[in-house]
């Protein structure tokens, strides 16, 4: 995705792993979609509010076999915290923002989520 000015929309779509990450955001004055992973999974939907940015990702990871997969995500804004989603279980990893905000995100996907990090930037 790379790096976002403001992240609006976030859907995650989740079941027993993370399946997908769409992540709707304005760069430049425009408004961009950006869909990572598969199409399984339960819906969740996260709209942002015009003051609510995002300040941590907590989640684990496990590997199916050959293959290292992201289990579940909670996300943190300054406002409320949404999730979990997806199950229990795997090796937690935690990424908090004790000054700043997260604007973006990188990672690896194919039909689940493989990897997830962030882009951060001062508040």
């Amino acid at each position: 995705m790379g790096a976002a000015y403001r992240i609006t929309n976030i859907k995650i779509r989740a079941g027993d792993n993370i399946d997908a990450i769409v992540i709707t955001f304005t760069r430049y004055g425009l408004t961009e979609t950006k869909h990572f992973g598969g199409s399984g999974g339960t819906p969740y939907e996260i709209p942002l509010q015009e003051d609510e940015y995002l300040v941590g990702v907590d989640g684990s990871v496990d590997t199916l076999g050959t293959i290292t997969l992201v289990r579940n995500l909670t996300l943190r804004t300054n406002k409320k915290s949404y999730g979990p989603f997806g199950t229990s279980g795997g090796k937690p990893f935690s990424v908090p923002v004790a000054s700043g905000k997260i604007i973006g995100f990188f990672g690896r996907a194919g039909t689940m989520i493989d990897a997830i990090g962030v882009y951060l930037a001062p508040k």
